[in-house]
């Protein structure tokens, strides 16, 4: 048993060297890393816009919504003269089913 605790002793002994040489290691490179981000690093430009642009902009969306209402109310339009002529065949149809059940 001796022994087995003598070889234990050494092995943890071997093994905390190298943690000791990872952990070095591993700040060196995190170090060299950290200096190479700083160098990319580029402030980005803030773009300011002008009044004149933002009045634009106004004027665009309130034309939008101008043609968006109009472009509704068409389509209202056409739906409703759609569904007047839809309306008037299923009229005559069912008209003409009942003119002959009741002929015959």
């Amino acid at each position: 048993m001796a022994e087995e605790e003598e070889e234990k002793r050494e092995e943890q002994s071997e093994e905390e060297p190298e943690e000791e040489i990872e952990a070095e290691v591993e700040e060196e490179v995190m170090g060299k890393v950290e200096e190479e981000l700083k160098e990319l690093i580029v402030p980005v430009p803030i773009a300011l816009t002008p009044p004149e642009h933002t009045k634009l902009l106004d004027r665009l969306k309130v034309m939008d919504e101008k043609v968006e209402f109009v472009a509704g109310e068409l389509a209202q339009k056409q739906g409703e003269k759609l569904g007047f002529a839809i309306g008037t065949l299923y009229g005559v149809v069912i008209g003409l089913l009942m003119y002959v059940l009741f002929v015959i």
